[in-house]
């Protein structure tokens, strides 16, 4: 009996402890997982035939929205927790024709028998937006659209030369950044416009081109390029009416997007070499080379989340017609293709 009761206390005692190591020493939870970031790049690349395919990468995989039929080309990409939508243009073997591929299916986005090409794509909550050009047969003449939810609106009236290059979306208001051909001067002149009202963004007196807009808060930014006296171009950012030259001029340079983040502004693009072209980012002003300057670079596309900037482009295959398209992620080189043929990132897209 007594042993028994000996046995007992010993047993209260143990779970005493047990119970109370488990609320003084509680099990660590687990850690949660956090995802990361995928990205989206979305481009073309020739196939055996010679015809380019339309595809996107999400994360370096790649997926073929096109079958190489015909040629196909793409401008922009937008993704939302449901969708893939990518904007670009079918050759039907006599024209361009402007589509848009909701998770590959596509839609024609101008019935007209004038070429049509895509530039943008923005997603505003349950609105889809696209600008357009289309080229008037038998002139050099542009018609830019803004479609929106298969409704077009006119950006110009198709009078004169164009070349579109922007689209951004801030709540009500609605941008679209180009540029039009100034006959008195044989130059085009870089605008701006904002639901349905143009502003002039140079002079017009020396060619202008605009290379994408964004908006962040109640600040517009557009990125330029303008031709100097010299016939070479510099890099310039406008915002709100206001310019900073990026580059100097004494180097032929191009600008091809903008990415706004907080109080970061993000402009791509090239200076010429004597070999090529060097791909450039600039951050606040500030540049990084992400190429050596040796061959051939085209920088296309760019995407921040504000921890993370992916620019998209292509570069040469020595003195070949090979391009191998191309994702920097914060500096670090992917290669999304082999270079056998040509390929390239025309836009990118983070979710």
């Amino acid at each position: 009996m007594k042993k028994q009761s000996i046995l007992t206390l010993i047993t209260l005692a143990l779970l005493l402890i047990i119970s109370c190591k488990k609320k003084s020493d509680p099990e660590p939870e687990p850690t949660p997982v956090i995802p990361g970031k995928d990205y989206y790049a979305v481009g073309e690349e020739s196939n055996a035939a010679g015809k380019y395919v339309l595809k996107y990468w999400k994360n370096g995989v790649a997926t073929n929205i096109t079958d190489g039929t015909q040629n196909s080309y793409s401008t922009s990409i937008f993704v939302t927790n449901t969708e893939v939508l990518i904007a670009g243009f079918d050759n039907n073997g006599t024209k361009d024709v402007a589509k848009l591929w909701r998770n590959g299916v596509p839609t024609i986005l101008v019935n007209t028998s004038n070429t049509t090409v895509t530039n943008k794509i923005f997603v505003s909550g349950s609105d889809v937006y696209v600008t357009i050009k289309e080229v008037i047969a038998g002139t050099p003449n542009g018609l830019i659209h803004l479609w929106k939810n298969g409704t077009l609106t006119n950006i110009t009236d198709g009078s004169l030369p164009t070349i579109i290059s922007g689209l951004f979306v801030n709540g009500t208001d609605v941008y679209v950044a180009f540029s039009e051909y100034v006959a008195s001067h044989g130059t085009y002149r870089a605008k701006l416009w904002k639901n349905g009202t143009v502003t002039n963004l140079t002079s017009g007196l020396y060619t202008a081109f605009t290379a994408g807009v964004s908006v962040v808060g109640n600040d517009v930014y557009v990125a330029v390029k303008e031709q100097e006296t010299t016939g070479q171009y510099k890099i310039r950012l406008w915002k709100n009416g206001s310019y900073t030259d990026i580059t100097d001029g004494l180097i032929n340079a191009d600008v091809r997007d903008i990415a706004v983040v907080g109080n970061d502004v993000y402009l791509i693009g090239w200076e010429a070499t004597t070999t090529g072209s060097i791909g450039k980012l600039w951050k606040n002003g500030v540049a990084t080379n992400l190429t050596s300057g040796t061959s051939q670079t085209g920088l296309w596309g760019i995407a921040s989340n504000g921890t993370d900037v992916f620019v998209g482009g292509h570069e040469r295959v020595g003195l070949t017609a090979n391009y191998i398209a191309k994702i920097w992620k914060n500096g670090t080189l992917t290669n999304l293709t082999n270079g056998t043929g040509y390929s390239n990132v025309e836009a990118v897209f983070i979710k």
